[in-house]
């Protein structure tokens, strides 16, 4: 994920790092007992977070837990799946209710204990000085995602209270709306007969579209209140995209916007069809409603392991920084006419194909949309979809 890539460049992470980190395995390994041993030591001591222990049984599934985090530590690969299953480990930290700031106190008895064993060693495969540095950055970087994870769970409460209240006011507007909508009719039908129903015609053709957009509007936030379902299945990846530049290409071409595709071949993806296309076909729209006048958008599929990305590229007008972080947050827009409502959608239909989405954009410079799928084994689901839903 670009995240990842981006916190290893931040914290200078290397694959100097992941060689001394891999040649430094068999030094601290044996020391990864006592290490296991002074961390729930001092969690249990702490009044708080030794709440978080239900039984003893946990404890020790905790344990090996732990000792299986070190052993990838140091073992890596230090990669997109490792990010992946930290993602996971963190997420656990926040079910079981450990709370975040404890998290620096942890890791920092992790790191003392994990360096003061390189420092005591005899013999080291690699320069004393560089060892600590690499055991500083992946620590670093493991205590970032964990961070991350902290971060997710905040993102997710704040939309599902804001999917909540908005569900809330959508049903609650109907009512009204659609007595309006009665109301207007039936004056229409009045005014039909009527000498002056030209001179009417534009204020009731005004009021009549304010309410298709506000019934739109309600419609598409009782939409995302919904839990999301899918029906994955396997798809080739050339044929579904074709699809999609065969519907969308023409209209761009008419805008003075070159459409480019460019799909890796053979490269399967197991998706929602019409879900996916419902997530690209919004990031289009925001592409194109990025652009000025002449313009391009490029959409790149590339097979990258058990994983299929997708990215979409604009050369429109960019983002600020801060608005990158929080384009999928329910009712944030940048557009005078917009809603809100569209990306939280994609980003919704990413999360029930168990994927991840993220954005890359500056001022000036265009913008990309990084969308990845993962993909099981092909062979487990040739003969049939999964039914799945995913709660907003």
């Amino acid at each position: 994920m670009r995240y990842f890539d981006d916190i290893k460049d931040y914290v200078g992470f290397t694959e100097s790092d992941t060689r001394r980190l891999e040649a430094l395995y068999p030094v601290v390994k044996p020391h990864f007992e006592t290490t296991v041993d002074k961390f729930y030591t001092a969690l249990e001591r702490n009044e708080h977070t030794r709440e978080v222990f239900e039984s003893p049984e946990q404890v020790e599934r905790l344990r090996h837990s732990l000792h299986d985090w070190l052993d990838t530590v140091f073992s890596g690969p230090h990669d997109e799946s490792y990010f992946t299953q930290r993602l996971r480990i963190g997420r656990q930290h926040v079910n079981v209710g450990l709370r975040p700031q404890y998290m620096f106190g942890a890791m920092n008895i992790v790191r003392i204990d994990l360096i003061d064993h390189v420092l005591n060693h005899d013999e080291l495969p690699v320069d004393r000085g560089s060892a600590v540095e690499s055991i500083e950055r992946i620590l670093d970087l493991e205590l970032s995602i964990m961070l991350h994870s902290y971060w997710d769970a905040v993102i997710d409460e704040k939309s599902e209270a804001a999917a909540a209240l908005a569900s809330g006011l959508a049903h609650e507007i109907r009512n009204p709306l659609n007595a309006i909508g009665l109301n207007m009719t039936l004056l229409e039908r009045r005014l039909s007969g009527e000498v002056e129903q030209e001179a009417f015609q534009p204020m009731l053709s005004s009021i009549r579209s304010e309410l298709r957009r506000i019934e739109s509007l309600t419609k598409d936030i009782q939409d995302f209140a919904k839990p999301m379902e899918v029906q994955r299945s396997w798809h080739d990846t050339g044929e579904f995209f074709e699809d999609l530049e065969m519907l969308h290409g023409p209209t761009l071409d008419d805008s003075d916007i070159a459409f480019a595709v460019d799909v890796d071949r053979p490269c399967p993806i197991y998706c929602d069809p019409d879900r996916l296309k419902q997530a690209l076909v919004n990031l289009l729209k925001n592409a194109v409603e990025a652009i000025d006048e002449r313009g391009r958008i490029e959409l790149v599929a590339k097979c990258a392991g058990p994983r299929t990305i997708i990215e979409i590229t604009d050369d429109g007008e960019g983002m600020q920084p801060t608005a990158t972080d929080q384009v999928f947050d329910l009712f944030f827009t940048t557009k005078p006419s917009g809603t809100g409502i569209g990306l939280p959608i994609v980003r919704k239909i990413i999360d029930a194909h168990r994927g991840s989405i993220d954005v890359k954009s500056s001022p000036g410079s265009g913008t990309t949309f990084r969308i990845v799928i993962p993909n099981p084994p092909q062979d487990e689901h040739e003969l049939g979809a999964d039914n799945e839903s995913t709660d907003g």
